[in-house]
């Protein structure tokens, strides 16, 4: 009987880590939804927050987290999470940084590389 790689412990736990953290973002989302209600800021921030944990399950579980896919889905969630912040009324620095750098990291992923 062969004794497991460490790596295979390496992956269990990430993966246990990222299941972990996905519960808790979706328990703050269902919280959050609960204590403010449907306004369209809370759910922006509640429809980000499913996208983002869905593409992480979806890179780590399915192990698509060097796909072109899954980097294309990763930077167009960097311009949502930019876009949520925009429209909820935070237009700072870095809300203008999120939303360009995104869609720079598109446009570059999409058509200058291979």
């Amino acid at each position: 009987m062969s004794k497991p790689s460490g790596t295979n412990y390496k992956k269990v736990l990430l993966r246990a880590a990222v299941g972990f953290l996905v519960a808790v973002s979706l328990a703050a989302s269902v919280r959050l939804l609960s204590t403010n209600g449907l306004s369209p800021a809370v759910v922006g921030e509640v429809v980000v927050t499913l996208y983002v944990s869905a593409l992480v399950i979806y890179g780590v579980f399915w192990g698509r987290m060097e796909s072109r896919r899954f980097r294309v889905a990763l930077y167009f969630g960097v311009v949502l999470w930019g876009g949520e912040r925009f429209l909820s009324g935070n237009e700072s620095v870095l809300t203008v940084v999120l939303i360009l750098g995104g869609m720079a990291m598109v446009i570059r992923e999409l058509y200058f590389t291979e």
